[in-house]
């Protein structure tokens, strides 16, 4: 009896323990990833540029809430300059970085805004947070897929409240209104901080890395990825 109660006393404790990283979307302490002073760090950086003719953007005829929307909208998937034809919206990654900088702590804000998911493309780590927020005065419902699983979806009414949630695993998440069809965002989730997305001109910068041989992934909603090894020398830039 005293052994089955020592067991139940022991359960009790690990499901509370469980319980405290979900609700409070702290979960960095689960994570394979320790902060320590980077001495020496390198960089990475670029551009990403579009080889060939850049294809063209889909737009949608708008069915619900055209007054506010507008009659037509235009995709956001290729966004490329005229000049040297920067790809935006790219996003790089270092794999299998265990140690290394601070982390950022700011939340990931998901908003709705002029029947768009605003930013189009954006980055998190595990353990930090994203905030569902509708700044429109229409109705908006945000879903989020990964890996063409439902994880979360929610109605979000005009004026109403925003939501926010722990982000619990790597992947890429793709987001969607399903009161419109033609509303996509992106949020590529990694397990370190050494992640960056391309501005309008396809230009990226990762600074404080570790020196060694990392692989780099590079990610494009509407194009195959890539992957490349590369060498991060100290103090310098690669």
């Amino acid at each position: 009896m005293q052994k089955h109660s020592r067991l139940t006393r022991s359960l009790f404790i690990l499901f509370m323990t469980f319980g405290t990283f979900s609700e409070s979307g702290s979960l960095s302490n689960l994570l394979a990833y320790d902060v320590v002073p980077v001495t020496q760090g390198g960089e990475l950086a670029g551009t990403i540029k579009f080889k060939g003719n850049p294809p063209s953007n889909q737009s949608h005829q708008v069915v619900n809430n055209s007054e506010f929307c507008g009659s037509t909208v235009e995709e956001e998937t290729y966004l490329i300059t005229r000049d040297n034809k920067g790809l935006g919206n790219v996003v790089i990654s270092i794999e299998d970085i265990s140690r290394g900088k601070k982390p950022l702590s700011a939340d990931i804000i998901i908003e709705n805004r002029h029947c768009r998911f605003v930013p189009h493309v954006q980055t998190g780590m595990v353990g930090n947070s994203y905030e569902i927020r509708n700044s429109d005065p229409v109705l908006h419902n945000t879903h989020l897929h990964m890996e063409g699983v439902s994880i979360l979806n929610i109605a979000m009414p005009a004026g109403g409240k925003n939501i926010k949630k722990a982000i619990s695993q790597k992947g890429v998440i793709s987001t969607r209104c399903d009161a419109h069809k033609f509303m996509q965002g992106w949020i590529y989730v990694t397990e370190n901080p050494y992640v960056a997305v391309t501005n309008k001109e396809g230009n990226y910068r990762i600074s404080d890395i570790p020196p060694g041989k990392y692989k780099i992934k590079v990610w494009h909603e509407g194009l195959p990825a890539k992957e490349k090894e590369i060498t991060i020398f100290p103090d310098k830039k690669t």
